[in-house]
């Protein structure tokens, strides 16, 4: 399914877009762009487009890598622990692929 089908009725709200951040007045004074000028289109296109970085985003590969690799490698010890001692009572690390997304962030 095309992103603009599922995304033709969706409404949005700019007001945390269209805050201009560069200007001089400090934050809590609100200083909005207008939609329809070219600074406010700007915002409002940087804000659709996938150049913006979100927490939707993922962690790094390098980084998911080691917190899984970190995981396996308790895993497999506890498991080894175990084998050679059965009265030893195993707690293994359960993990989900975005455990390193929320460490990351």
């Amino acid at each position: 399914m095309a992103r603009t089908f599922r995304r033709k009725r969706e409404r949005h709200e700019y007001n945390w877009v269209l805050r201009d951040r560069e200007s001089d007045f400090p934050y809590w004074h609100g200083v909005q762009l207008d939609p329809q000028s070219k600074a406010g289109r700007k915002a409002i296109a940087r804000f659709h487009s996938d150049k913006t970085v979100t927490m939707g985003g993922a962690a790094p590969r390098w980084y998911r890598k080691a917190s899984d690799h970190r995981i396996r490698t308790a895993n497999d010890h506890t498991l080894r622990r175990w084998l050679a001692d059965r009265l030893f009572d195993p707690v293994f690390q359960d993990w989900h692929k975005h455990d390193a997304n929320w460490s990351w962030w």
